[in-house]
């Protein structure tokens, strides 16, 4: 299988080429490109980028060549990676000035983006984002305002089935189930645990993909999210029909869908066609970013004594004010600071976001270099997250390095910046309010591997002991 793999990545790679050939010969002789490589002919170095870790691709070349912008090849475009915060600066301030967000081959045919995404993309965009800001959903106070009791009664349901009477679990798998339900009941209104196991592996399977060879033949990791993501949109194209007949009867509902659903009926904002890939794109950037963050934030809370015990006084206190039958509202959530510095602490080392995707719209002056018009960009939002230049000791999991003097700005850009930056970034904090008030853990194995290349996950699914308050 692996060998079949390669050999359908280098062709591919090879008719892509041509491409590329094509756009290097417009190039004007006198212009001065970034240093860097752009790898072996046809293959280029998209193998290095998809199938090692990111932080050393980036690292490798940053030696090499620039630690702020590199040229190179991936997946037959000639490509600039830009890192540190000149360039998280320059990308957040010019999109869309100069820039414009480019989506992989995969990506475009997993959310039926169309290839020319330049002549059809911004209106669909200011057209589908209008009811979400409007109505503030993708805020976390939205998430707290619109949901209410909701996410506390989901959140005490799981530890009830999935915790309580336990004395040993894996974490990360059981982070996913919840991140996966929260999702279903914010978005689509769904709160039964048999829809949302049934979905669960249908949504892994398309978050996996989405770095994938776009290659996609049976057994591959496109040809499995490609599934998913026909899937998923299936039955979220289902929903949509019964949010129609239910609105049309008066049902009151506040769940996203809902809300788009009913704001498409008065003729605003969202056509019927766009509605699933909006929720399905949503939900997917939700998912396994916040479990892998939550997931980590556990294991380091729980092999480290002093930070358990500065966690447990701020939450003791957060319980003792709301008192007992409140729920934790979103003022409170905001006094969490020392968790949200464990938070931002664990999204430094396990980044979810490794960087974004762009294309220049006309030649780049960057850096004494020109980024020539069509070249892809990517913007590696990561590259300084382990840069002692910016924080001392990087490989230290150091909470204390985001309270009081926080990382000069564009340093430290978990969620990218400017207008495409991530919502729901502050969601942690209520997740970790109920678990640290139930029990104290020991992680089983402190030292467990890390794997994944783009995404980092953790090999055994951090296995912890549970110890009942």
């Amino acid at each position: 299988m692996d060998f079949l793999l390669q050999s359908l990545l280098l062709i591919l790679i090879t008719l892509l080429s041509l491409i590329c050939v094509l756009q290097k010969r417009r190039l004007d002789g006198t212009k001065k490109l970034p240093p860097g490589s752009f790898g072996l002919p046809l293959v280029g170095e998209t193998y290095q980028f998809l199938f090692t870790k990111i932080g050393h691709f980036l690292e490798e070349r940053s030696k090499k060549y620039s630690s702020e912008i590199f040229k190179t090849n991936l997946l037959g475009e000639p490509t600039v990676i830009l890192c540190g915060p000149a360039a998280n600066k320059f990308v957040s301030m010019n999109d869309p000035k100069l820039i414009k967000v480019w989506y992989m081959k995969t990506q475009r045919r997993f959310f039926n983006i169309p290839d020319q995404i330049h002549a059809t993309m911004p209106k669909q965009v200011s057209v589908s984002a209008a009811p979400v800001k409007i109505l503030g959903f993708l805020k976390p106070e939205g998430l707290v305002r619109y949901m209410g009791t909701k996410i506390e009664s989901i959140t005490h349901q799981h530890f009830m089935t999935h915790w309580e009477g336990k004395t040993e679990v894996k974490v990360y798998t059981l982070v996913k189930a919840f991140s996966l339900t929260v999702a279903y009941q914010f978005f689509l209104g769904i709160d039964e645990p048999h829809h949302v196991e049934k979905i669960a592996t249908k949504f892994e399977n398309l978050y996996s993909g989405l770095y994938s060879v776009p290659v996609c033949f049976p057994g591959s990791a496109c040809h499995r999210a490609l599934k998913a993501a026909s899937a998923i949109r299936k039955d979220i194209q289902f929903l949509i029909k019964e949010k129609i007949e239910a609105l049309s009867k008066g049902h009151v509902m506040d769940d996203l869908l809902a809300h788009i659903v009913g704001a498409e009926q008065d003729g605003k904002y969202v056509p019927k066609l766009g509605i699933s890939n909006i929720i399905m794109g949503l939900m997917n950037s939700s998912y396994i970013p916040i479990a892998t963050t939550l997931a980590f934030m556990i294991k380091h809370i729980g092999q480290r004594p002093d930070i358990f015990q500065k966690v447990v006084y701020e939450h003791d206190d957060i319980a003792k004010s709301k008192g007992s039958g409140t729920t934790l509202d979103w003022e409170r959530i905001l006094k969490l600071k020392y968790t949200w510095a464990v938070a931002q602490e664990t999204m430094r080392l396990y980044p979810t976001a490794p960087g974004a995707f762009r294309e220049a719209i006309t030649d780049i002056t960057y850096e004494g270099f020109t980024i020539p018009k069509g070249w892809k960009i990517f913007w590696a939002i990561i590259g300084t997250n382990n840069n002692p230049r910016y924080f001392d000791e990087p490989e230290n999991f150091d909470p204390s390095r985001f309270e009081g003097n926080v990382p000069a700005p564009y340093t430290y850009l978990p969620f990218g910046a400017g207008p495409r930056s991530c919502p729901g970034k502050d969601y942690t904090r209520f997740v970790i309010h109920i678990l640290i008030t139930k029990f104290k853990w020991e992680v089983i194995f402190p030292e467990e591997k890390v794997s994944g290349t783009l995404i980092p996950t953790p090999a055994e699914g951090i296995p912890i002991r549970l110890y009942h308050i």
